[in-house]
C-alpha cells in the first residue's frame, strides 16, 4: 500500500510539474506561429503583447473599409486550459473583445444600434471571439453575440444571444463550422416591429469566399405600416467557386414556402447568379445597396462597377403565379464619364433582357396594379387566356419590347403611367 501511495503521489507530482512547466515551454512556441500569422493579415496589427508565465495578453487593430478597430486577447498557454465551457486541453486558448477605444464607424453605428454606446470595460464588450487550439488538429474559434434586453424611448429589444463556431484545421482548411441565433423580439410600443425565431446554419467557406452557407428561419414575423406578414421555414442557401484570381461565381437561393401577408402571395423562391464577379465589385453592390442607407445613395456613383448576373423570380399567389427573368450584363460607368440624364443615364451602359409572365388576375390584384395596367392599356403586355406576357431587350440604350423598338424613354414614361 506505502508502494502504491508513494507510487501516487510521484505521479501527481509529475503531473503538477508538467502543468506548471509545460505553459513556458509551448508559449514561445505558440506566440511564434501567431505572430507569423498575423504578419501575412494586410488587415491585422499587433499593436501590444506582455508575456506571463501562463499566458499573454495581446492588442491587436483590425483595418475596415472605413477604419480601425481595437480588440484585447487574453491568452492561455497549455496544456490545461480553463475555458468558458470548462477545463480543455489544448495548445492554447484566448478570449478577444473590444476595448471600445477605437472602433470603425460602420461597426460601431451597427452594435450601438442595438448594443447601446460601447463601453471602454472589457467584460461589457457585446462580442466575444473564443479561440481554441487543440490537440487533434482542430483550432475552434466561436463569435459569441452577447444576449440584449434594452429600452430606448418607445423601443424594446430583446435578444437570447447566438454564437457563430468557426472549425478548421491547423492549416486553415475549414471544416465542420455552424452558427445558432436565439430568439429576437423589437417592439415599437405595443405593437411587435420584428421576431425571429430561434435559427441556425452551416457554412464551410473559405477566406476567398469559395463555398456554401445555409441557412433555415423557422419563423419570422413583421408588423408595419403595411400591415403584418409572417414567414415560415425560410431556407437561404449560398454558394461560391473561386473561378479566377479575386473572382467568384455566386449563386445563391431564397425560399419562402410559407407567406401570410395582406397580398395574395403564398410563396416565394428566388435564384440568383453571378457567373464571374470580382471581390471588390461585389463588395462595392453589397455595401452600396445592403449597408447604406437610401437617404444617402447616390446612384451614379453605385452603378459605377460592372455586374453580370441572372435571376428568376417565382411567385405563387392566391389568384395565379407570376414569374420573372432576368439577364443583365451592366459595363459599369467610368467615374470619369459625366453623367448626362439622372433618370436615363443607366441605359447606355447595360445589355440584358428580361422574361414577365404572369396570371391576368394575380397581377391586376398585386401591388403592382398601376404599373401593370399602364403597360397593358398601351400594348407592352400581351394577354393570351388570362396570361399576361413581355419580353424586352436592351442593347446599349436600344430597346426592344416583344420584338418592337422602342425609345427606353417611352418605355419608362408608360411604365410610370405618364404616356
Amino acid at each position: 500500500m506505502k508502494v502504491l501511495r508513494f507510487g501516487l503521489i510521484a505521479v501527481t507530482t509529475l503531473l503538477l510539474l508538467a502543468a506548471l512547466i509545460a505553459p513556458r515551454l509551448i508559449g514561445p512556441q505558440v506566440e511564434t506561429v501567431l505572430q507569423q500569422q498575423l504578419s501575412q493579415q494586410d488587415n491585422i496589427e499587433l499593436t501590444g503583447y506582455q508575456r506571463g508565465w501562463f499566458g499573454a495578453e495581446a492588442v491587436t487593430l483590425l483595418t475596415g473599409k472605413d477604419g480601425k478597430t481595437e480588440t484585447q486577447s487574453d491568452i492561455q498557454h497549455g496544456p490545461v486550459l480553463f475555458t468558458r465551457s470548462g477545463l480543455k486541453v489544448g495548445a492554447l486558448y484566448a478570449e478577444t473583445r473590444l476595448t471600445g477605444k477605437q472602433l470603425e464607424p460602420s461597426l460601431r453605428h451597427q452594435l450601438e444600434a442595438y448594443y447601446g454606446p460601447i463601453s471602454q470595460v472589457l467584460d461589457e464588450s457585446p462580442v466575444v471571439v473564443e479561440t481554441l487550439v487543440a490537440t487533434n488538429n482542430r483550432v475552434i474559434n466561436t463569435l459569441h453575440l452577447q444576449p440584449i434586453d434594452r429600452n430606448v424611448a418607445d423601443q424594446q429589444i430583446q435578444f437570447a444571444g447566438g454564437k457563430i463556431q468557426l472549425v478548421t484545421d491547423y492549416t486553415g482548411q475549414q471544416q465542420d463550422s455552424r452558427f445558432e441565433l436565439g430568439e429576437f423580439v423589437r417592439m415599437d410600443g405595443h405593437r411587435e416591429a420584428l421576431y425571429l425565431q430561434s435559427a441556425s446554419g452551416d457554412f464551410a467557406l473559405a477566406p476567398t469566399g469559395a463555398g456554401i452557407l445555409q441557412v433555415k428561419l423557422p419563423l419570422v414575423r413583421t408588423n408595419n405600416d403595411s400591415g403584418p406578414l409572417e414567414l415560415r421555414d425560410v431556407a437561404l442557401d449560398y454558394t461560391g467557386e473561386l473561378v479566377a484570381p479575386k473572382t467568384l461565381k455566386v449563386q445563391t437561393a431564397i425560399n419562402l414556402p410559407d407567406i401570410q401577408s395582406a397580398t395574395p402571395a403564398s410563396s416565394l423562391t428566388q435564384q440568383l447568379h453571378l457567373p464571374a464577379v470580382t471581390y471588390d465589385d461585389l463588395h462595392h453592390f453589397l455595401y452600396s445597396l445592403l449597408l447604406k442607407p437610401s437617404a444617402e445613395r447616390s446612384w451614379p456613383q453605385v452603378f459605377q462597377r460592372p455586374l453580370q448576373a441572372q435571376q428568376q423570380l417565382d411567385i405563387a399567389t392566391a389568384n395565379g403565379p407570376m414569374q420573372l427573368q432576368l439577364d443583365v450584363d451592366w459595363k459599369g460607368i467610368p467615374r470619369s464619364q459625366r453623367v448626362q440624364n439622372d433618370k436615363l443615364f443607366w441605359l447606355d451602359s447595360l445589355e440584358g433582357s428580361a422574361n414577365i409572365s404572369a396570371s391576368e388576375q394575380a397581377l391586376m390584384q398585386s401591388p403592382l396594379i398601376m404599373q401593370a395596367s399602364a403597360l397593358k392599356q398601351y400594348g407592352f403586355l400581351l394577354e393570351e387566356n388570362g396570361q399576361l406576357t413581355m419580353h424586352l431587350q436592351l442593347d446599349k440604350g436600344v430597346l426592344a419590347v416583344n420584338g418592337q423598338q422602342l425609345p427606353a424613354d417611352l418605355f419608362v414614361l408608360a411604365l410610370m403611367g405618364g404616356l
